[in-house]
This record gives structure tokens, sequence and C-alpha cells, in this order.
């Protein structure tokens, strides 16, 4: 069993208010509307790899994870946008219900205005002016914020900057589960964890085997060594359809999604595995297959899942594709009501009767 999140509380994130979700079980798929908060909530639940870091929440998120903002906004930006828009007291406020421990997470946003030097600003992207005389530079007004954070009532640390600081992930790491978050669209990037998956024999070649849903010839998954002008490690395929390995790059998405999404699964090993949208670019046909893999594997390292999708199939199939494990999962549907977060929760059993015999929708 790895239920290492029982129960979330989440009073107020980005667009959620007082939204409750119970029982969580070793498989847990979040479904409803577009904007209906099934992010936010794998973004809540991915707070507990640092639970005092902003700045590493949003390098490791939809909205944050790339070398180029997918958004277009800064990072300064993106931490503003954690907190509730239309509040006056711009407050992020979560509880936890883990195995560990009760945790109770504030973290109360300040925002001012002060001015500062042009080359004050420079320094802090990472210029040196230090020989600009600050009688000949422009005073800009800058943005700046201070974070307050307090866990179970006790502050914990405070933290100020502005919208011209550096941000770089920060290395002092307060987990209290290791988490692993996989963005719809992670695997266009060609990050994979197969350094995780070369150092374990067994699950590599049982990988393998799921990998032939989409490429019926493949033999291997080597790391490209004769390429040096990459700033990450790169992978070619091996396979009897063609006359010599392929860079991963070249292959389409369905099978750069499968080796994502299964290389993921190893890497969060005693953890918790966020996968959002998880079947984008999977094809229907490869579908059973490869969910049956991650859920059995996920059971076998102790790794807790929480799945987000907006498709009905994809969500069946799910629900269906590995009886065994019924007992294990849960379905969460999401709606917004009135500005309040509504959840609906089935177990794996009833929302299968819930669509097949009273055609219920449970998206």
């Amino acid at each position: 069993m790895a239920i290492y999140l029982k129960d979330l509380q989440i009073n107020s994130f980005r667009g959620i208010r007082n939204c409750s979700l119970d029982n969580f079980k070793d498989i847990n798929i979040l479904t409803g509307d577009n904007n209906s908060g099934k992010t936010t909530i794998l973004e809540n639940i991915n707070m507990l790899n640092n639970i005092d870091s902003l700045v590493n929440l949003v390098y490791t998120t939809t909205r944050g994870y790339t070398r180029t903002s997918i958004s277009g906004l800064s990072t300064f930006e993106q931490i503003n946008y954690l907190f509730p828009v239309d509040d006056k007291n711009a407050k992020i406020s979560v509880s936890f219900n883990t195995a560990k421990e009760n945790i109770d997470l504030q973290i109360i946003k300040e925002n001012k205005y002060e001015m500062l030097f042009e080359n004050e600003i420079r320094k802090m992207q990472g210029y040196d002016n230090e020989s600009q005389d600050d009688s000949h530079c422009e005073i800009i007004e800058t943005e700046s914020m201070k974070l307050e954070y307090a866990i179970n009532g006790q502050t914990r640390k405070t933290e100020s900057f502005n919208e011209y600081n550096r941000f770089n992930r920060d290395d002092k790491v307060n987990s209290i589960y290791k988490t692993v978050y996989i963005s719809p669209f992670r695997h266009t990037l060609n990050d994979v964890y197969l350094t995780e998956t070369l150092d374990d024999a067994d699950l590599f070649m049982e990988m393998l085997d799921v990998l032939k849903e989409f490429d019926d010839g493949i033999l291997n998954i080597n790391a490209d060594t004769s390429n040096h002008s990459s700033y990450r490690k790169r992978y070619t395929i091996l396979s009897k359809n063609h006359k010599k390995s392929v860079p991963l790059e070249l292959y389409g998405d369905g099978m750069k999604k499968a080796i994502m999404l299964m290389s993921a699964v190893i890497a969060a090993k005693d953890g918790i595995l966020l996968l959002d949208e998880f079947e984008t670019a999977i094809h229907t046909t490869a579908m059973n297959r490869t969910f049956e893999w991650i859920m059995k594997t996920c059971m076998k390292l102790n790794v807790q899942l929480f799945l987000t999708s907006h498709s009905k199939e994809a969500i069946e199939k799910v629900l269906k594709c590995c009886p065994s494990l019924s007992d294990h999962i849960n379905l969460y549907t999401l709606f917004n009501r009135k500005g309040k977060t509504i959840v609906r929760t089935l177990d794996c059993i009833d929302a299968i009767e819930a669509i097949d015999e009273l055609n219920l929708e449970v998206r």
C-alpha cells in the first residue's frame, strides 16, 4: 500500500476555495470541466516535495516547467498567480492529512513597490555594473513581494524578492514526500527519467515489452554517448524496423509520452506520482497495456498515483483495464458552483456501474 496523502483541504490556492478531497487511495483519478481545478490540485500535492518553496513549485509544474516559459509569464508573475487573484489579503491556505503528520500550511504574500537604480536591477539580473555612477542611472519603480510561510501556526521562514531577481531552484529542500510531476506536454521536451529506468533491468525489460505497442520491432534504448552538444542526456532507440538506432526525438509523440510516463513511475519509487492529462498523445489502442503497466508498477514500487483527464475513454480504460486493482482506485469529479469547488467521489466499482448501468457522465 502506498497511501502517503490521505486527505486534502484547499482553503485558498489559485482559483480554488474551500475544496475537500477525502479518502485518497493508491490510484486517484481527477476529472471535471475545464478550469475546475484539476491541475491546481496536483500543484498543491506537489508542494509536499518542498513545502517551503514556491519558486521550486513553479519550476516543476505545468505553468513553470520549461527552460523558456510556456506561459510567457516570468517566475515572479507565476508566483504571484499562485495566490487567489481577487482576494485583498493574498494567502495560500492548504491542509494535508498525510501518513506522517497533519500539515496546515499558510503562505501570506505582501506586495509593494520600491524605487531602484537601473544598475541595481542589472546586478540582480546577473550583469556587472558596479563601476556605473548611481547619479547617471535611471530610477525604476519595481514590484516586490514578501512571503511568510507558517506550518501548523508556526512561522517557518520569510523571503523577499522582486520582479528583476534571478530565480534559481532552491537546493535546500524541506521534503515531506518525494513527488514527480509530469505535465501534459513534457514529453515534447524529450526530458525523460531513463537514467533511473536503466538501473532496473527487470522493469526496463517490462517497459520495452509495453513499448512494442508503439514500435513492434523495438530492441533497446541506449544513452547517446556520441552527442556532446546537448545540455541534457540524449537517448536512441534500436529497432528491427530501422537499420541503425534512431534518436528518441525523431519518434512520434505516442512513443515519447509512453517512455515519459513509464520512466516517471520508476523515478517516483516510494513517493507520489502526479500525471496531468495523462492520456495526451497515447493512442486508444495502446491505452490498456500502457495504463495497466503504470498502475501495477506503481503498486509494486509503493507509488501513490494521481491522474487528471478530460477523456471519457481514458478514464474508463483506467477503471477497467486491471480488475485486480479495483479496490485501490477512486474517481473524483470536480464542479464549480458559485465560486466553490464541489467534489463527487466514487470508488472504482461504483464508477463503473455509474458508466455502464446508469449511463452517468463521470467527467
